[in-house]
This record gives structure tokens, sequence and C-alpha cells, in this order.
């Protein structure tokens, strides 16, 4: 951890966390799997970078989440955001289309 986190007191300060949302097609997300939380929308996926060692967390997007069901804590994962799908019933949002990678550590 950070020093300079830490107040005089010892409290640690938080800061947010990162979520990975991706706007053009193409884009991807690539590091080690290092947790999984379920939150109010499903799993949430914590992946640290490879290109920095930043931890970044999953969107909750259900297409997403059904491609990284078989996903492990340790394992290394690539993310592709293909697209954005208008939405089938009106006023929902757009349903956003990736492909997942995995592969184990060697």
């Amino acid at each position: 951890m950070k020093e300079e986190n830490i107040d005089a007191e010892g409290w640690v300060k938080q800061e947010q966390s990162l979520i990975w949302i991706p706007d053009q097609p193409g884009e991807k997300l690539v590091g080690e799997i290092i947790g999984q939380e379920e939150g109010t929308y499903g799993t949430q996926y914590v992946v640290k970078r490879e290109d920095d060692g930043e931890e970044i967390r999953t969107p909750s997007h259900r297409a997403l989440q059904s491609r990284m069901a078989k996903a492990k804590v340790g394992q290394l994962v690539k993310i592709v955001f293909k697209e954005e799908m208008p939405p089938s019933i009106r006023g929902n949002n757009p349903t956003k289309i990736y492909d997942v990678y995995l592969k184990d550590k060697e």
C-alpha cells in the first residue's frame, strides 16, 4: 500500500473502484483475474491489467457475464468489445457484445 494513501492517524484513503466501460469496438481488457464479486446486477470480475497493473472491474453486462461463466481467479483473460446492439425493447439499454478468451497462467 502506498504511504501517500495513509494519513497521520493511520486512516487509509479509499479510491474509486474503476469499472471498464468500453465505447469503441476493438477496445480490450487484458490481464489476470484476481477476484470475483456478486454485485447488485450480477457478477463482476476484478482484473489486474497487464499493461499498467491497475485493478479494474468488469461491468455487470449479462452478455459478458455469460461468456465469463468458466473464468476462475488466477487465469489470464482477454475481453474484446465487439459491438453494441440496439435494445430489443424500447426504453432499455443497448446490449454490448464481447468476445472473451481465457488462458491458464504458465
